[in-house]
């Protein structure tokens, strides 16, 4: 049995507080889904169920919280970890290893769990959840997706009553998506008790006991599944939520291939031509190749795949942070502007504000306001971006990138951790860098988000 009661929590150096007063009760056994607007605080009330506070996040924290009748005020997290296992939403911030095997066990071998057991366990965890093709492979040559599913398996391994997940399913293909419902499914079959705090939802409709939303750092509602399946759908609408059914992806496949020399005279606006790309870290190793395609003027193309098919590394190659293996590509006019799958690597400066002031258009005090309204940045400004949520990160990248000079502009999972509301703020700013003339790539898994945003879709 997890019990809160009445707790708040004020971060250290924030002037709001993340929760206020909140109340929630789980048995043991329940499968609950916490989900809401981007900085509600619903990642809060997953660490305070896994005694990250008060114990490590520091900040001001009201109320109490209970583990199996044990009050994590007088529990280390230490003493917990044999009962919960957390993924989080960023699996790079919890990695001690390496390599994935080292990953997996070290969970384990903190437990102090005999090696002939842990060695089983390992086997057993790799086999269960299909990772062989990942077995010693490094952790930092992976992708999102990747990373993902071995901080999945390291908490796996460990075997815990009680999983709590922040967004695990935001840096998955729609393959691996499914085979994260099906270790869930069987999580629940088994009776342990699963917290998730996530914005896409249609994979755990058929899985959830609870669905309880929070926004501005309350529970608004806490909706039973038989209470959510009598709802209408304009009953659901008006709950603001990501949809609850999987998206049928319409648009057009994109097969225009570049035929003549780079920006001949039938190169009907193209922005950007690829031909024949080879992508990848080892010369004769391609991770893709054989890769063509062109963009042009105002065109939102969409690009699909499987994780750890290349999507990121034609992202890094084409914006020149990596060297091709093969073929060749051009801009027609400046060089591309990504806005990276981590947004951590690529926010710099003390303040949101100054974040979007650093940009080509920064100082056009009107432009950088409208970017800010637009993707609900304004009351966020004076704080310090690393500060922020997962998803106001998020934004905040995507401004920096609305208010760059640049022909061309690359997303790379720019819906990663946003709810549905900032889905469609993203979606507008991306088209009003369209309607501006820009070429804008776009990497996602998320095809709710795709449906509405791009022209066409490359599968990679």
């Amino acid at each position: 049995m997890i019990r809160i009661e009445n707790a708040s929590f004020k971060y250290q150096h924030t002037e709001d507080l993340s929760v206020n007063s909140v109340n929630l009760k789980i048995k043991d056994g329940e499968f609950v889904v916490l989900t809401g607007p981007s900085g509600s605080g619903k990642t809060t009330v997953t660490r305070l169920i896994n005694a990250l506070i008060p114990h490590f996040y520091e900040g001001a924290f009201e109320g109490d919280v209970y583990i199996n009748e044990k009050n994590t005020r007088n529990s280390e997290p230490h003493d917990l970890f044999r009962m919960i296992g957390s993924v989080f939403q960023n699996p790079r911030s919890q990695f001690f290893s390496f390599d994935t095997d080292s990953e997996i066990v070290f969970g384990m071998e903190n437990m102090g769990m005999e090696r002939d057991r842990m060695v089983k366990r390992h086997q057993e965890t790799i086999k269960a959840l299909g990772l062989e093709e990942l077995c010693g492979k490094k952790l930092f040559e992976m992708s999102g997706g990747q990373k993902q599913r071995i901080a999945f398996a390291s908490v796996w391994a460990m075997d815990p009553d009680i999983y709590v997940l922040d967004e695990p399913s935001s840096n998955l293909d729609e393959e691996t998506t499914d085979i994260l419902h099906d270790y869930l499914k069987d999580l629940k079959a088994r009776g342990k008790t699963v917290i998730i705090s996530e914005h896409r939802l249609y994979y755990l409709s058929d899985l959830l006991d609870r669905l309880v939303i929070v926004n501005d750092g309350q529970i608004k509602s806490d909706i039973s599944s038989s209470e959510l399946s009598q709802m209408s759908k304009e009953e659901i609408s008006e709950l603001h939520i990501r949809s609850l059914s999987k998206t049928e992806l319409d648009k057009p496949f994109l097969t225009r291939i570049p035929r003549t020399s780079f920006f001949g005279p039938s190169n009907d606006g193209n922005v950007l031509e690829v031909k024949d790309l080879a992508i990848g870290y080892t010369p004769g190793h391609p991770v893709a190749k054989n890769i063509s395609f062109a963009v042009r003027k105002g065109e939102v193309i969409g690009i699909k795949g499987r994780n750890g098919c290349g999507k990121s590394t034609l992202a890094r190659t084409i914006s020149g942070l990596e060297k091709k293996l093969g073929g060749s590509f051009r801009y027609q006019g400046g060089k591309p502007y990504l806005v990276m799958q981590d947004s951590d690597y690529q926010l710099y400066c003390d303040s949101v504000n100054e974040e979007l002031r650093r940009t080509d258009k920064g100082e056009d005090e009107n432009l950088r306001k409208e970017v800010m309204h637009k993707l609900g940045l304004e009351k966020y400004q004076d704080r310090h971006p690393l500060s922020l949520s997962g998803g106001q990160k998020q934004r905040t990248a995507i401004g920096v990138a609305a208010l760059m000079n640049t022909d061309v502009l690359i997303f790379d999972e720019p819906t990663s951790g946003l709810d549905l509301g900032n889905m469609h703020k993203v979606t507008e700013i991306i088209k009003d860098q369209s309607i501006q003339g820009k070429a804008v790539l776009v990497i996602s898994h998320d095809d709710e988000f795709m449906k509405e945003a791009c022209d066409y879709i490359y599968q990679l």
